[in-house]
C-alpha cells in the first residue's frame, strides 16, 4: 500500500474504482453503528484503510480492513492484530511486540473511553504497520504507519494535541558488488541525512539489502554488514546511535525483482527513512 498517498487520494478516486472494487465499501459505510465512540472511530479508520488498499488493488488487505470495519460497526471488540497472525520479519518483531503491549496497556487503562479518536487511530495504524511490515517492500510506508501509530499514542499518554508529524523522508545508499563499505557518493548522502535530521526528525530507520548473486544466507549477512556500516558512518559524523533503528533482509525485499544469481546495483542498497 502506498500509505503516504492514501489521504491525498482518499475520496477523490473512489467513484473511478468502484466498478473494479474487490469489496462493497458503500454497503459497509451504510451499516448502522451500534458500538461506543471508540468503535465508531475505529470503524472510520478501518473504512479508510480498506478504501486505500482497494484503490491500490491489494484485495487481501482490503478485505481484511473491510471485515474489521464491519466488526467495529457491530460493536465487537476487534483489538489490535496479534503478531502471530502475520509473517513478520525477525528484525521487526521486538519493536512491534513492544508497541502492541504499549497499545493494549493503554486500551486496558480506558483509553478507548477517555480518548476514543486517538485510541482508534493508534490501533488502526498499528495494524497498518503490521501489514506493511509483513509485505516488507516499502520502507517508506512502514515508517509512515509506524510514525502515525507513535503520534496517536502520544495522545493516549495525557499529552495535549501533538504537532502534526512530518512526512517520512527517504534516502538510498548503494553499494558495489559484494561490498559493505561506503564510497564517496554514499558518504555525501550520509551528510545530507545528517543535515535533514536536525530539522525535527526523531528517529532513523535503516534497512539493508542485497542482490540475488551468491548464497542467500551470505547475502543476508552482507545486508547486515551494509546497514551497520551506514549506522557507524552516521555515528562518526555525530548522529545519536540511539535514534537509529536497524533491520536487514538480504535478498528478500528487492527494489527490482530478478532471477536468482543476478547482479543488480539497485538491490545492493541501504534505505534510510527519517521519521518524526
Amino acid at each position: 500500500m502506498k500509505f503516504l498517498n492514501r489521504l491525498a487520494v482518499l475520496g477523490l478516486t473512489g467513484a473511478l474504482v468502484a466498478a473494479c472494487s474487490s469489496i462493497d465499501l458503500d454497503a459497509t459505510k451504510k451499516m448502522p453503528l451500534s458500538g461506543d465512540n471508540f468503535q465508531k472511530a475505529l470503524f472510520k479508520e478501518y473504512v479508510d484503510l480498506a478504501r486505500s488498499e482497494d484503490e491500490q488493488a491489494d484485495s487481501r488487505s482490503a478485505v481484511y480492513y473491510n471485515t474489521r470495519a464491519k466488526m467495529a460497526a457491530a460493536g465487537k471488540d476487534t483489538g489490535p492484530q496479534d503478531l502471530k497472525d502475520r509473517k513478520i520479519p525477525a528484525g521487526a518483531i521486538a519493536d512491534l511486540t513492544a508497541a502492541r503491549k504499549k497499545l493494549t496497556d493503554a486500551l486496558a487503562a480506558g483509553a478507548g473511553k477517555t480518548a476514543p479518536d486517538k485510541a482508534a487511530r493508534a490501533q488502526a495504524m498499528f495494524d497498518c504497520w503490521m501489514e506493511q511490515q509483513e509485505e516488507n517492500d516499502q520502507p517508506k510506508d512502514i515508517a509512515a504507519c509506524r510514525s502515525a501509530f507513535e503520534e496517536a499514542m502520544k495522545g493516549l499518554g495525557g499529552a495535549k494535541t501533538a504537532k502534526k508529524a512530518k512526512p517520512a523522508k527517504e534516502f538510498v545508499i548503494y553499494f558495489d558488488f559484494n561490498k559493505a563499505t561506503l564510497n564517496e557518493a554514499a558518504t555525501a548522502v550520509a551528510y545530507q541525512v545528517m543535515a535533514e535530521s536536525i530539522s525535527g526528525y526523531k528517529s532513523i530507520m535503516l534497512t539493508g539489502h542485497a542482490d540475488t548473486a551468491g548464497d542467500k544466507n551470505y547475502n543476508r549477512k552482507l545486508s547486515e554488514k551494509r546497514v551497520n556500516a551506514v549506522k557507524n558512518a552516521f555515528t562518526e559524523i555525530g548522529l545519536d546511535p540511539a535514534k537509529t533503528i536497524v533491520q536487514f533482509f538480504g535478498e528478500d525485499a528487492p527494489a527490482e525483482k530478478t532471477a536468482d544469481g543476478v547482479k543488480n546495483e539497485k538491490n545492493r542498497r541501504v534505505t534510510i527513512v527519517l521519521m518524526q
